[in-house]
């Protein structure tokens, strides 16, 4: 296999990886994700809400993202641009407008921006190889895929 789809593979795995770390803290115990902002969940309401997004969320997005890494690497790439890249940009906006935040986020300011850059490098400089094959009909005719 060539040296660029490996690094794709080994790059969505570590991307579902990621969001898969934070899935199960989320839906173990809301609060533990929580705590890391300084955010107190009074209610069940809160807590479902993070169990939700935080946790079923990320997963989902996770175990796509390991599945991408075997089988539809490009749409995994651009899954993790678009996901990634609107956090870092949602973090970027809020440091313009409310200030510098805590250690925590800008960790994962650089994390996330370093995942969106490496998502958007690995597709611009392999487009080819991240292309669905045109499957050919009995006529010869090229059928979209």
């Amino acid at each position: 296999m060539k040296t660029h789809l490996w690094i794709s593979r080994i790059f969505l795995i570590l991307l579902g990886l990621s969001a898969l770390n934070i899935a199960l803290q989320a839906i173990a115990d809301p609060q533990t994700v929580m705590n890391f902002v300084d955010v107190q969940l009074g209610n069940v309401t809160a807590r479902n809400s993070i169990r939700a997004l935080y946790g079923g969320v990320n997963l989902a997005f996770a175990l796509f993202w390991l599945y991408a890494a075997f089988r539809a690497r490009r749409e995994g790439l651009i899954l993790g641009a678009l996901y990634t890249g609107g956090f870092s940009l949602g973090r970027l906006l809020s440091i313009a407008l409310d200030g510098m935040p805590g250690a925590f986020a800008m960790q994962w300011l650089v994390v996330e921006s370093v995942f969106a850059v490496g998502a958007i490098v690995l597709l611009a400089l392999y487009p080819k190889a991240y292309q669905i094959p045109a499957t050919v009909s009995s006529a010869g005719r090229p059928i979209p895929g």
